[in-house]
């Protein structure tokens, strides 16, 4: 079972990869950009971690949308 900071990064993606559908790549990638720093910046390297996937998945959707 995810725990929650899975569930926040995963959330976090998961509306990054919708403004991509959208056809807004830009803010999708600022979004995890900006959840990344921040987890940083906090030093929780466990957060970091999650969402350095989620911002592959998002890169891989994004520039493979099909």
């Amino acid at each position: 079972m995810p725990d929650y900071k899975q569930i926040v990064a995963f959330k976090i993606g998961a509306r990054a990869r919708k403004l991509a559908r959208e056809e807004c790549i830009v803010e999708g990638y600022e979004l995890l950009a900006t959840a990344l720093a921040e987890a940083h910046r906090e030093g929780d390297s466990e957060m970091e971690a999650h969402l350095r996937r989620e911002l592959e998945r998002f890169e891989a959707h994004a520039l493979d949308p099909e």
